[in-house]
C-alpha cells in the first residue's frame, strides 16, 4: 500500500520536516497513553478493541462517532486501548493485550475533534534514551505517513524492511511502514528527535511484532 518513492530535492523536505531539539531524560510519574503497535496484524487488533470495549467506552470509534476517521484498525484499537488502560488505573498490565500496545510519553490524539482520554501519571519509566522508541499518532493521515516515508527513506537510503519480501512489509499499510522508518530514523546516530512536524510519540515498549523487528 505504502509506496517507497523517493523524494524530490531533500532540501524540500528538510524545510517541511524541521526537527529541533532532543528529548529529555524520562522521569518517573510522568503521564502516559496505551496504543496500538502499528505491525500488529488486524485480527489482533480486533481481539484487543473487543476486549478493551466490553470494560471502557468506545462509542467515538463507531461510525459516525468523533474518532471514527480514519477508519483504520490501528486507530481505533488505539483509543480503545487508551480507554482501558486508564480506567483500569494505568499499570504496566493494562497496556499488553497479547503484545499488541505500547506505552507513549505524549498524548496520542491527531484530530482535535478527536481526542484520547487522559489520566494521571502511569508506572514507572525507563530512565534511558536507548530505551525508547518512535512512532506515528495513530490516527496521522496517509498522505502525511507517506511524506514521512519518503523523508526518512531518502536520509537513510535504506528501507528495505518495508519493502516487498522485507520483514516488515506486512501489515502492508501507510502507519506501519512509517513507523519501522520513523523509528530507524530516530535510533540511527543517535538523534532521538521524534517531532515528524508534531505527529511523531516517544514509546517505550518495543513496536517490534513477529519477524518485524525495530532497532
Amino acid at each position: 500500500m505504502a509506496k517507497l518513492t523517493l523524494p524530490g530535492p531533500v532540501i524540500s523536505l528538510l524545510l517541511l520536516f524541521f526537527f529541533s531539539g532532543e528529548i529529555s531524560m524520562l522521569v518517573n510519574g510522568q503521564k502516559a497513553w496505551c496504543v496500538a503497535k502499528p505491525a500488529a496484524p488486524q485480527h489482533a487488533l480486533q481481539s484487543a478493541l473487543d476486549y478493551a470495549c466490553n470494560c471502557a467506552d468506545c462509542s467515538p470509534t463507531k461510525k459516525g462517532g468523533s474518532c471514527y476517521d480514519p477508519d483504520r484498525p490501528v486507530h481505533h484499537a488505539s483509543f480503545a486501548m487508551n480507554a482501558y488502560y486508564q480506567k483500569m488505573g494505568r499499570n504496566q498490565w493494562n497496556c499488553h493485550f497479547n503484545n499488541t500496545s505500547l506505552i507513549s510519553l505524549a498524548d496520542p490524539s491527531y484530530n482535535p475533534c478527536c481526542q484520547f482520554v487522559s489520566g494521571g501519571s502511569g508506572p514507572p519509566l525507563p530512565q534511558e534514551k536507548e530505551d525508547t522508541w518512535c512512532v506515528p499518532k495513530p490516527g496521522t493521515p496517509d498522505s502525511a505517513l507517506q511524506n514521512i516515508i519518503n523523508f526518512t527513506c531518502g536520509i537513510l537510503k535504506e528501507c528495505s524492511e518495508i519493502q516487498e519480501h522485507g520483514s516488515c512489509y506486512f501489515p502492508n499499510t501507510f502507519i506501519n511502514h512509517a513507523s519501522f522508518a520513523m523509528n530507524l530514523y530516530y535510533k540511527t546516530d543517535g538523534r532521538y528527535n521524534c517531532d515528524f512536524n508534531g505527529v511523531g510519540l516517544i514509546v517505550v515498549t518495543n513496536p517490534s511484532f513477529g519477524d518485524c523487528i525495530y532497532v
